[in-house]
Parts: structure tokens; sequence; C-alpha cells
């Protein structure tokens, strides 16, 4: 974990699809998972506003969706890449569209449009890519938001059932004590959950707290053409996704653009000489990947636990506690046979299968999650906890089910309609 100004959304693909109407009600329709405690009328108006403070590009229209009012950037092209992909969806009959992207398509926000450049999950050098620094930041520090960087908050202090502040150690290694009214925590699914474990804010010890992880389970299929495309050149999140099969099967079938040059060769294994020419020949600019997304379902024994050591910034260490559920595995099977035949479909001659992709925990949702009962979720629908009603959670630990599309957008509505309840509880 890394901590910084704009938070994971500095290395973000900066793709922000919506969840389904049908992922907030998945108890209601499937008999498995949760419901969430609101609906997605009630968070679309929210899902608009932060599309408008992102900027982002994106073709209207798209039948998987309901029709969304927030104006959009005009699409970022989706290249001879895209181009293929749709070949393949197109021959199968299967839905595809262009995706949302946080990405400059023209200039706005006083910001230049991408430059093709790549690779975005260092980070953008010309700030093409929308992220919350930019989006946000700089219209909160106008109205006099005190930033505070550099500081590790270790404990909020529960006194009498309310949170009076906020113990943390300031740049210098001082610890220090901020009184508050309010506390907001926005971790994301570890970060969260290691604060207020660490600070004891449960009354239930073995409470919903910290239980409930979800990630999103990825697997890749990647196709290899005689004919060149321009997979390194545009945003890395930014092409054409599938989803065919989303409302049955709870897959998206994604296109990604092919990373760098070393990227490819590393990932060529141990090869030398003649042969690893050949296969950066074959492959650099000549592959197309599939990535197979999958809903990850609430299990209260997948979870995040504390150790007893304690790390270098003063809290106590994390323990993850997850294993890949039977049903992920058969999604992501089910995924890789319909990623394998559309890249058939679209002209692929060899097609490589990554059926569990290393290194893709990048969603950390669930631990504490949103509901009616404290029994079995920590915060209302407003993000404040049940049991300290003036500690409000906004960020994706609050999801009560995971969907099978990035949660950045949902993430960025959830915190808007956080802080409007804010706004209200302040006022009142």
């Amino acid at each position: 974990m890394w901590n910084g100004v704009g938070g994971s959304t500095i290395t973000w693909a900066a793709h922000v699809p919506r969840l389904h109407p049908s992922d907030l009600h998945r108890r209601t329709l499937d008999g498995v998972g949760d419901d969430w405690p609101f609906s997605y009328q009630d968070l679309e108006p929210y899902y608009d506003l932060n599309d408008i403070a992102l900027g982002v590009a994106g073709l209207a229209g798209d039948p998987a969706y309901p029709p969304k009012r927030s104006p959009r950037l005009p699409p970022l092209p989706i290249g001879r890449m895209g181009r293929t992909a749709a070949r393949g969806f197109d021959a199968l009959g299967w839905h595809w569209w262009p995706v949302d992207a946080a990405v400059n398509s023209g200039p706005h926000g006083g910001r230049p449009p991408c430059s093709n450049a790549g690779p975005c999950l260092l980070g953008c050098p010309i700030r093409a890519k929308s992220s919350a620094d930019l989006a946000y930041w700089p219209a909160a520090l106008w109205r006099g938001v005190d930033l505070r960087t550099g500081c590790i908050a270790q404990e909020i202090v529960v006194r009498g059932g309310r949170a009076a502040a906020v113990v943390y150690r300031d740049p210098a290694g001082v610890t220090q004590e901020q009184p508050a009214d309010l506390v907001v925590v926005a971790g994301n699914g570890v970060g969260t959950a290691r604060l207020l474990l660490a600070s004891k804010v449960a009354r239930d010890p073995d409470g919903p707290l910290g239980r409930y992880l979800m990630f999103h389970p990825v697997a890749y299929a990647r196709g290899m053409f005689h004919e060149e495309l321009d997979g390194p050149s545009g945003p890395v999140g930014a092409c054409v996704y599938s989803h065919e099969f989303y409302e049955t099967q709870h897959i998206q079938l994604q296109i990604t653009r092919e990373n760098s040059l070393l990227a490819q060769a590393l990932r060529l294994g141990p090869v030398w000489g003649a042969a690893a020419h050949r296969l950066v020949r074959e492959e650099f600019r000549h592959s197309l990947s599939v990535m197979v997304v999958a809903e990850d379902l609430p299990e209260p024994a997948q979870r995040v636990t504390l150790t007893r050591a304690t790390e270098a910034d003063g809290l106590p260490g994390v323990r993850i506690e997850y294993a890949l559920s039977e049903n992920a595995r058969r999604i992501l099977d089910f995924g890789l046979d319909r990623a394998e035949e559309m890249l058939r479909a679209a002209g692929a001659y060899r097609v490589v299968r990554v059926p569990l992709a290393p290194l893709t925990g990048w969603h950390l949702l669930g631990t504490a999650r949103m509901g009616i009962d404290p029994a079995t979720s920590v915060t209302d629908a407003r993000g404040r906890l049940h049991d300290v009603p003036n500690i409000v959670v906004a960020d994706g630990s609050l999801f009560p089910t995971a969907g099978a599309v990035n949660p950045g957008a949902t993430i960025g509505a959830l915190a808007l309609r956080i802080a409007d309840g804010v706004a209200e509880d302040l006022a009142s």
C-alpha cells in the first residue's frame, strides 16, 4: 500500500464504468450476496456529477446501461486494436462498446488531450489523465481545506461512543492529536479496515468490520495476429469492452492495450538471442488481450485482520485472509472460453490463456460494508458507522457487493452522495 494526494487514481487506468442497476440488488435477483441499502437511481445523479468533475470521454447510447445524462467528451479512438476486437464481437453477435475513460480526448479543464504515449499506470506526465488530485483537490484547497501531507493517522479516539480526535504522526515523526467533531475515513478496503480495527471502534470485535473482503478476480486471453496492431498506443484502459454476459454470468470482457516493449520482453521469460528476437517480432504490436473480470461474492471468512507486530508507520500489521472461490474460478473459466472464441473470430492464429492473472488485487472492497442490519454491516446507507455515528467511511470498503466492473466511478459517486449527507448532518 502507498499513500498520496489523489490516492490510487494517480496510478489507475482511468476506466470508469458504472455498476449495473442489478448489481445493487444481487440478493433480491439472484439469492446470493446482499442488496445495497439504496438503488441505482439514488446513486445516478452522483455518477453524473463525478463524470463532470473528472471529465469523462465516451460514446453515448450504450445499450448495456440506462441512458447517461452527464455530458461526455468525444470518445477516445479505439484504434486498429479496438476495431479488430469489434470484428470478433460482431462476428459472434455480441455486445461491445467503447469504454468510458477519465482521459482527455481534447483540451479540457486546463489540461491537454492525451498524447497516446502511455503507459498510464505510472501516472500521466502531461496530466491528460484525470485523477482526484486534479479533479477535486484544487477546489477544496481554494475553499480553505487544510491539507496535511506526509502524516500517518494512527488512531481515532472514541469517547462516550463518539469520535473525539484523530491521533497522527506528522512528517517530523511527532505524535499529534487533532480534535474532531466528525471523522471521514477513506483508506480503501484494507487501509480503512486497518485504522478502524486498530482504533477498536466496533462494539463486537468478531462482527462484520474487516470481513467480506472482495477483489475482482482476473484472467487473460491473449491472441496473436499476423497484421500489425497499435496496442501500445493510447490510454491503457481506453479501448472497448463487452457486457454480453454481464447479467447472466457476471463477467466483463475488456480489451486492454499492450504494455511497453520492455514489459513485453519480460513477459516472454528467459529467452535469448534469435529466439527472443523472433518472439518480440511476432508478439509486440501483434497481440490483443482480453481481460476477463469476474464478480467476487462477499464471504465473511474473506477478511482483513491485524497482526501483533507494529509496522514502521506505527500501526499494527495487516493479515489478508482470502481464497479464490470455486464460483469465481468457474466464472473465469467460462469467460476465458468466450474470450478465446472472440479472438478466434477476430482472426487470431494463436491464443494464450492465463487462468488467473497474478498481481491483480487492485480493487479492495467490502470490509466496512453498508447495510441496514448492524449484525451484518458496518455503516448505514450514508456511510456512518453503526457503532460510532460521527465516523463516516467514503471509499470502496462500503461496497456490499462488487459487481464485475472497475469501482472507481462508483467510489466517486458514493463519496459525493456521502458528502451531501455530511453537509446535512453538519447543518443540523
